[in-house]
């Protein structure tokens, strides 16, 4: 009986061993395909510090390459549709940022160089106040502005 006991543990440990080898492999997989995540941008209350989290002193042009659709009015603040739209062929990433919200910085996206980049989603607005698309490339930071009116709130601090 010990025996048995013996080897049932010896198998038990083996297979959690390889287990936590299997996880932190695929951990350190998963942060070299994905960039991780803009923790600082995501905890600033304000438009400049945000900017300035995200893209440093890097130099950010209007650009009539990327334009931000989204209805004029929005009745329900917690859900806005936005799509980003982009002329720029290979852009790498598009960032949303909502102006007035308690946290800025509403969504990050990267995109591979074989994708045509485009986003549509749904975001939440605490107030009336302008979404901002920055799309980077190669050469540089591009963004345009959509300001929207929004009735009813949709998020708080």
């Amino acid at each position: 009986m010990l025996r048995r006991r013996f080897l049932k543990n010896l198998i038990a440990a083996s297979a959690g061993s390889a287990v936590a080898s299997v996880c932190q492999a695929i951990e350190g997989t998963i942060e070299r395909i994905w960039p991780s995540r803009p923790r600082q941008a995501f905890s600033e209350e304000s438009l400049e510090p945000a900017f300035s989290a995200l893209f440093g002193e890097r130099e950010i042009t209007e650009s009539d390459k990327v334009k931000v659709v989204a209805a004029k009015l929005a009745e329900n603040g917690a859900v806005v549709p936005v799509k980003v739209e982009t002329e720029f062929e290979h852009a790498t990433q598009i960032t949303i940022i909502a102006s007035k919200n308690p946290v800025p910085l509403v969504a990050q996206f990267h995109f591979h160089a074989n994708v045509k980049p485009f986003v549509a989603t749904r975001i939440k607005l605490a107030e009336s106040s302008e979404v901002i698309a920055v799309v980077e490339t190669a050469d540089g930071l591009f963004q345009a502005r959509r300001y929207v009116e929004v009735t009813i709130g949709g998020c708080s601090a």
